[in-house]
């Protein structure tokens, strides 16, 4: 983009000294985005840790986004950490240009949105084999519930195996390398510990053992999974990737909705369970569908009252509310300067609250989809982030939560523990409504 004397100097929000909004974006980092956003503008600088970082924020910076990040911004910096820890030359989300285009094309099989359709029964099982296990009166937890779940499910269809006794190694390693090499609110030394040195280890042994199964027992008379297909793969130039590159791969497979759905589909069960009416007419729409043929991909595309409310939850509770980059070709936005190397959150999730885009933007609204005036403003729904790094398995999520909540709410009555709790919502280090809030499980309903 053409560049001028744009001044490089942001407004700067107000913030503790060294900590700056560390201690601010533990609980709701989005509605706090909101409330700086609304104060300063779509240009504002935050400090963290005693890092400068630059806040782009509203619907021009989406569209930014999408339109101009990929040759703007660079993901290696924030992402390549991981990378390095497990030994890959080559781990999707820290990649730009040419070689993440073709990193994405190597995944896009194992991620789409027709491989889970077509995986529906198996998505199915996996959530009845927990719900068998529940006895009414039984309380949980419900986003370590939903880790187990949705890293089981994935597993499964990605690699053909559970995780087992290996989830919290994966969740330990994930959550540390987040929180050091990416958000970096924690310190280096956290990599030394022995528990996360110990998780790396059993980490990258799983995913050998799935590696070598695949290569062994090639898919010749079965479907080919997203292992078959990181273990096929060349490179842009043709060289086939180390083992080390592939067992990356395997591992960010199960780390890929480990927070991200799991995180969203608590938000989505709590939204619904606080809504006695929503319940009841989800409810009503499932066993329809149940009772009549069973849940098919055809079944799932008309059910609009569950569809809405999954887009209705990625809504109000984003749980990817900004999308960190560093700047690799300086840029000129909204009469600032962006020079190489300043390190920007492009908060996607901030048009979610603005009334021009989603009037009563705070209510939990799933009928707001059906309705005429519903405009869809380019660049206004970003859960997924935009651009060139758009979540390669949004579709493939959505279907997943859909068949999950369906499964859960066709054979088992829940309830809030405590009933009336709201939910707050923590950033560790994704958002998510804390290892502490809950649900019981009333009795049984209706099998599959």
């Amino acid at each position: 983009m053409q560049q001028t004397a744009a001044p490089a100097v942001f407004p700067r929000a107000k913030s503790f000294p060294y900590l700056g909004i560390a201690l601010d974006m533990r609980i709701d980092p989005l509605r706090y985005f909101l409330k700086l956003y609304r104060e300063h503008g779509s240009v504002f600088e935050v400090k963290l840790l005693g890092r400068p970082i630059v806040v782009m924020a509203g619907l021009e910076a989406n569209l930014f986004l999408s339109k101009h990040g990929e040759d703007h911004f660079g993901s290696e910096n924030l992402f390549g950490g991981l990378a390095r820890e497990l030994g890959s030359e080559a781990f999707l989300v820290a990649m730009d240009g040419v070689p993440h285009r073709h990193q994405r094309k190597i995944q896009r099989r194992g991620f789409s949105r027709e491989t889970m359709q077509s995986n529906l029964a198996a998505v199915m099982a996996i959530t009845q084999e927990y719900v068998d296990q529940w006895s009414p009166g039984t309380v949980l937890p419900i986003f370590p519930t939903m880790q187990r779940i949705v890293t089981d499910q994935l597993g499964v269809l990605i690699g053909g195996r559970k995780c087992g006794d290996y989830f919290d190694d994966l969740w330990v390693l994930l959550n540390t390398s987040m929180k050091v090499h990416i958000l970096k609110t924690h310190p280096k030394f956290y990599l030394s510990l022995p528990r996360f040195v110990r998780a790396k280890q059993r980490v990258k042994a799983f995913s050998r053992e799935v590696m070598d199964w695949h290569r062994q027992n090639p898919p010749v008379d079965r479907e080919p999974r997203l292992v078959d297909d990181l273990i096929a793969a060349v490179d842009e130039n043709g060289k086939p990737y180390s083992d080390d590159t592939v067992m990356t791969g395997i591992a960010g497979a199960y780390f890929a909705g480990m927070d991200t759905v799991a995180s969203t589909l608590s938000f989505m069960l709590y939204a619904i369970l606080s809504q006695p009416e929503l319940t009841a007419r989800l409810q009503a729409e499932i066993d329809a569908v149940f009772e009549n043929g069973g849940l098919t991909p055809e079944a799932l595309r008309k059910m609009e009252v569950l569809h809405n409310a999954a887009l209705e939850t990625l809504r109000v509770y984003t749980v990817t509310p900004f999308t960190p980059r560093t700047v690799v070709k300086a840029f000129d936005f909204e009469g600032y300067h962006f020079p190489v190397g300043t390190e920007v959150y492009i908060a996607n999730a901030i048009p979610h609250f603005l009334p021009e885009y989603f009037p009563n933007p705070e209510t939990f609204d799933v009928d707001r989809y059906e309705r005429p005036d519903h405009a869809k403003t380019p660049g206004a729904f970003a859960p997924f982030s935009l651009g060139a790094h758009t979540c390669l398995g949004a579709g493939a999520a959505e279907v997943q939560m859909m068949t999950l909540i369906a499964t859960l709410l066709r054979t088992v009555n829940l309830t809030l523990e405590p009933a009336a709790t709201p939910v707050t919502i923590y950033a560790n280090p994704l958002p998510n409504p804390g290892r502490k809030f809950a649900f019981r499980v009333v009795s049984k309903r209706k099998p599959i």
